[in-house]
């Protein structure tokens, strides 16, 4: 290695390597502790002698007003050894996301992330990622086909692109909050749907008794494809590709006004089927608003409930067991069990949360009070929208939650 000084400019040197590169060096006093650094400029003849004297003397004469506060030969060295956003989003949800929101939550949260936002910025420098960068990744999803949809089909995410939105742009406040940030690329970027339209749908009593009638046709398991021949349907025309577990969990969201996630997830331990006050505890840590609730079930709730221990088997831990038994039923599982067999369901237009507003809708017209149907649906503004209901009030409302006839048109 060879190092030759500038007669012109006093610290601008060229290296030349034994492999023959050759880079311009300037070395300069730093102004906090008057230690000597030196700093790579560029490289010969990518860069001639006079831009690297325009260059060293531009950087010197920064150095020499205060304009860099910070150290340039530290501040490249910062910039290699800062955080990707793969780092700083792995950090979030450690120190973050993780104690403080459902399993249910996170596992959505990282699916988002693994599946939209790492694959385009994931090994960025986090504090590179421009308002552009996000806006471009936000363009790419909404262009993409949902993969709910038929093969073929030109279905569109939806509301998602405006999920992952709200996820860039906490991860970044939370790491501002903490000093690792100070740019957050998604100040001033609105959401890529301006305004998400809310779904209406509800059953009618004549669509909940076809479903309800529907469900019932779900056999216990779904035929082997081992020796159907190639290209020959697995499930014959006009049978239920679903399952009776999967059936039953539906019939029970409707029947309580609960979230699928919560009805599928339903461990053994939380339940109470005493004769007297049966009920069913969703303990917070499972719960989407991370408040436990009580679910006093009626007597439909009951039979439901009955109908798939027995078929859960005697020992089994979860009411509606996943295939090796260890847990339950997971809400994306049962969601895509759903999307197979909505078209053999016969309802149009329907989604698995549309039970819940049903039911919610079928109490109010059966004269319900609204503080009633929150409680039921184990909505926190019903509790927890004041100091009075958050602090001083702790009575359950199990008598008020019970009154609720679970029936909406269901078959006895």
């Amino acid at each position: 290695m060879k190092e030759v000084r500038d007669a012109d400019v006093s610290g601008l040197e060229i290296r030349v390597m034994r492999s023959g590169t050759k880079t311009w060096r300037l070395h300069y006093t730093r102004r906090g502790d008057g230690k000597r650094r030196a700093l790579s400029i560029g490289g010969y003849p990518d860069m001639s002698l006079k831009d690297a004297r325009t260059k060293a003397k531009r950087l010197q004469s920064e150095i020499q007003d205060g304009e860099i506060r910070a150290d340039p030969a530290s501040a490249v060295q910062a910039r290699k050894e800062a955080d990707t956003f793969r780092e700083v989003a792995a950090e979030w949800l450690g120190r973050h996301a993780v104690p403080n929101k459902t399993p249910r939550v996170v596992a959505d949260d990282r699916s988002m992330l693994e599946r939209h936002v790492l694959p385009e910025i994931g090994d960025m420098r986090a504090g590179e990622v421009t308002k552009r960068d996000v806006r471009r990744l936000l363009d790419t999803m909404q262009a993409k086909a949902d993969a709910r949809g038929k093969e073929g089909s030109d279905r569109k995410l939806t509301h998602r692109p405006n999920r992952v939105h709200s996820l860039i742009r906490a991860i970044y406040r939370w790491a501002i909050g903490r000093d690792m940030l100070t740019i957050d690329p998604t100040l001033g970027l609105s959401a890529p749907i301006p305004k998400e339209k809310e779904r209406e749908r509800t059953l009618s009593p004549a669509e909940i008794k076809a479903l309800w009638a529907a469900l019932d046709r779900a056999p216990i398991e779904q035929p082997q494809r081992k020796g159907v021949p190639r290209g020959q349907p697995v499930i014959p025309d006009g049978a239920m590709p679903l399952t009776r577990d999967v059936a039953l969990a539906l019939k029970l969201a409707l029947a309580t006004g609960q979230r699928i996630g919560e009805v599928a997830g339903i461990a053994v331990a939380e339940l109470d089927l005493n004769d007297v006050a049966p009920v069913w505890t969703v303990p917070k840590e499972r719960a989407k608003n991370d408040q436990a609730s009580r679910v006093p079930l009626n007597p439909l709730a009951v039979r439901i409930v009955r109908e798939a221990l027995a078929l859960a088997g005697e020992g089994s831990t979860h009411l509606f067991p996943n295939a090796d038994g260890t847990e339950g039923l997971s809400s994306q599982g049962t969601a895509k069990a759903f999307e197979r067999a909505r078209k053999a369901l016969g309802v149009a237009h329907f989604r698995i949360h549309d039970l819940r507003r049903t039911t919610a809708t079928g109490l109010a017209e059966l004269g319900f009070r609204q503080e009633t149907i929150s409680l039921i649906l184990n909505h926190i503004s019903a509790r927890k929208g004041t100091v009075t209901g958050a602090v001083y009030i702790q009575y359950g409302y199990d008598r008020e939650k019970a009154r609720s006839p679970g029936r909406l048109g269901c078959p006895a």
